[in-house]
């Protein structure tokens, strides 16, 4: 990108991935600059903002994003074996709180006999492979 290149609000939302609305907001909010040319026939600003403010915004979404993923690694690394168990045991323990109950079967639930009874006999063998060791 050049620095005498400008941009529209649609081609800065492609590159940034977000949408056009938030790219408008982020220009009436101060935290985007952008180049004012004009409205539309509706009366909706128009705007251009050069390439190296988007290059610059870019820069820090990925910077603030690889920043925040080193220091949870230095912070993890910096931990004891005890320590890094006893976090991820709560990190799974949180998951499973959070994760909906399977629904449960409609009908009658099948004894082990009859839910033998329907296993394939590749599957049958495999079960009595299983049992026996």
């Amino acid at each position: 990108m050049t620095t005498n290149t400008l941009y529209t609000v649609q081609e800065v939302a492609r590159l940034l991935h977000v949408s056009d609305d938030t790219v408008r907001r982020q220009i009436r909010e101060g935290d985007l600059e952008a180049i004012l040319i004009g409205t539309t026939p509706k009366g909706r600003p128009r705007y251009r903002i050069a390439a190296d403010i988007v290059e610059q915004k870019l820069s820090q979404s990925t910077g603030a994003a690889a920043s925040a993923l080193d220091r949870f690694r230095d912070l993890f690394a910096g931990l004891g074996d005890d320590e890094r168990e006893e976090l991820l045991e709560k990190a799974i323990q949180w998951a499973r709180e959070r994760t909906p109950e399977p629904p449960r079967p409609q009908g009658k639930e099948l004894s082990r006999e009859e839910l033998t009874g329907k296993l394939s006999p590749m599957a049958k063998g495999l079960l009595e492979a299983a049992r026996r060791e």
